[in-house]
């Protein structure tokens, strides 16, 4: 006759087969999505593939262990370090992943991941008193199963954790080339309809945001940082007598500039403040201008005596009004196009950064424009994809449509 102990440890023993077969076979069935679950992982990314295989060869083994009477002990064992490594794995992804990423499916994705690790902690206990139940009373192997127990949680534990902290060591320093997409690292907090598609950022504040428009190019909106609060200027310049082709704001702290590099002019004026003074005129034509402080902006530029794109420093009240660098762009074939790209200026970190647009490299300068490092983007296209013709009159332009690597760009503090 069977004793309630010996029908807790049957019915255990059950409950471990029916939700590991179930949790395997639902693995098996969508495996290829499976396996994108596991390389998506904040945690154990780098093992994805030996990962996925383990857990469904493990699950099934387990399965197997628990259904013959003679290997059902080793089954609850096995069962219980499984379990153990799955809420410890659950525990790291709440308190120290970057991101917590969705749930994995099967029996268990209607729980979010807190009701995960409540469930997997029962079943933790659920293993524990079945293993202990299945002895027969003994005093010594009561006190080897808990030993036993002790040993397991602490071994599963550290394969964790060690594959945790191997697995950050490769994706940060060995860099196998797996990547890590963020589960809604920006959230949505505040929302406004402009109307209009041609509108852009001109700067922000701390407590405001200003957007340019192509369409109306010498107004400067400012929006409050919670969308609640909107105004308009209509700004004034010192002198109108320049036929402007694409006139742009810039907003740094509460100065803004107003320029266009084809005519080539740079106003400025003060947040608040209608109008606007000429600040530098025909020091130099730029496609780019980016202003670092009132006394120097950094601007991208066709240097003419080379006829190549180039880098370089306007000083409106210095001395030595223009500094140009030939030297940091380098082209492979056309001067111009191999080079096209997006300068940026990091406040926080105080330097130049120039993103390129058809090759996956940009580079990193100090404040006067001196270059300090070369790096790639996670793109595998070393060299331009471009193709160029000239025409009759002496220009060039691309035949076809370029293979664009970065297309948008920014920098921030790191």
């Amino acid at each position: 006759m069977k004793t309630i102990r010996t029908r807790f440890v049957e019915f255990t023993s059950y409950f471990f087969i029916l939700l590991f077969c179930y949790a395997s076979i639902s693995k098996i069935m969508d495996f290829e999505n499976f396996q994108i679950q596991i390389a998506q992982s904040p945690l154990l990314s780098a093992f994805s593939d030996i990962i996925s295989y383990g857990i469904l060869a493990l699950e099934l083994a387990v399965s197997i262990l628990l259904i013959f009477e003679h290997t059902r002990r080793i089954g609850l064992l096995s069962s219980f370090a499984l379990m153990i490594a799955f809420t410890v794995y659950i525990y790291l992804i709440l308190n120290y992943s970057e991101f917590i990423p969705c749930s994995c499916g099967g029996i268990l994705e209607k729980m979010d991941w807190r009701t995960h690790l409540i469930f997997n902690i029962i079943t933790v206990f659920l293993a524990a008193i079945a293993v202990i139940l299945k002895e027969t009373g003994n005093r010594k192997q009561l006190i080897r199963s808990v030993y036993e127990l002790t040993g397991i949680a602490f071994f599963s534990i550290t394969v964790i954790i060690f594959l945790y902290q191997k697995s950050e060591f490769m994706i940060k320093s060995e860099n196998n080339f797996i990547r890590r997409f963020l589960q809604h690292p920006i959230r949505e907090d505040a929302r406004i309809n402009l109307g209009y598609n041609s509108y852009y950022f001109a700067g922000v504040s701390k407590d405001s945001i200003y957007l340019g428009n192509y369409t109306t190019p010498f107004t400067l909106t400012s929006l409050s940082t919670d969308f609640i609060k909107s105004k308009e200027m209509r700004v004034i310049p010192d002198s109108y007598k320049f036929q402007f082709k694409r006139a742009q704001f810039q907003v740094n702290a509460s100065d803004y500039y107003l320029f266009d590099g084809t005519v080539p002019i740079i106003y400025h004026g003060i947040i608040g403040s209608k109008k606007v003074q000429t600040l530098s005129y025909g020091q130099a034509y730029f496609s780019q201008l980016i202003n670092k402080d009132q006394n120097t902006f950094a601007i991208s530029t066709f240097y003419e005596p080379k006829k190549i794109q180039a880098l370089g420093l306007l000083f409106p009240m210095g001395s030595k009004n223009l500094l140009i660098k030939t030297e940091l762009l380098k082209k492979r074939n056309d001067p111009v196009f191999d080079t096209d790209g997006q300068l940026h200026y990091d406040y926080d970190n105080h330097q130049f950064v120039y993103i390129h647009y058809y090759k996956n490299q940009f580079i990193v300068m100090d404040e006067n424009l001196n270059l300090k490092a070369t790096f790639k983007t996670i793109d595998t296209v070393a060299q331009p994809k471009i193709t160029i013709s000239e025409l009759s009159d002496g220009k060039r332009k691309m035949s076809q449509p370029p293979l664009v690597v970065n297309k948008k760009s920014t920098v921030s503090m790191v």
